[in-house]
């Protein structure tokens, strides 16, 4: 099994049960992680472009990652269409906490190396 996968598997296995453990009163091993979140942002093309790069994606991984199409993203890079939605507000998120815009940026990095890895077996 991919080690990517099972540390996945693992950190997700722990946070149910967090959350477990949260909804049934016992915080004592629970880390609780609070993001004030503003309006819905409007995020300029240069913001867009600047953050697509600063994470090292394509056009399509960053489609990806936000949950729409290359073209989409096209779209925003050139002022065609601005996000809304759930895309406004993650690129909110990575643009305002450097830890998950790395996260991200983390994710982005092991994908290409997973998908090199493959084109050379």
């Amino acid at each position: 099994m991919n080690s990517n996968k099972m540390d996945f598997e693992n950190l997700l296995e722990e946070s149910v049960s967090q959350l477990n453990q949260y909804a049934e009163g016992n915080t004592e091993h629970v880390e609780v992680v609070t993001y004030r979140l503003r309006d819905l942002p409007q995020i300029d093309l240069t913001s867009i472009k600047e953050l697509r790069k600063d994470l090292g994606a394509t056009q399509k991984t960053f489609g990806d990652v936000l949950g729409v199409s290359t073209r989409t993203v096209e779209a925003w890079e050139i002022g065609r269409s601005f996000p809304n939605g759930s895309a406004a507000r993650l690129m909110q998120l990575m643009l305002d906490n450097p830890s998950i815009k790395q996260s991200f940026k983390q994710t982005i990095k092991n994908e290409k190396l997973v998908k090199r890895e493959k084109s050379l077996s």
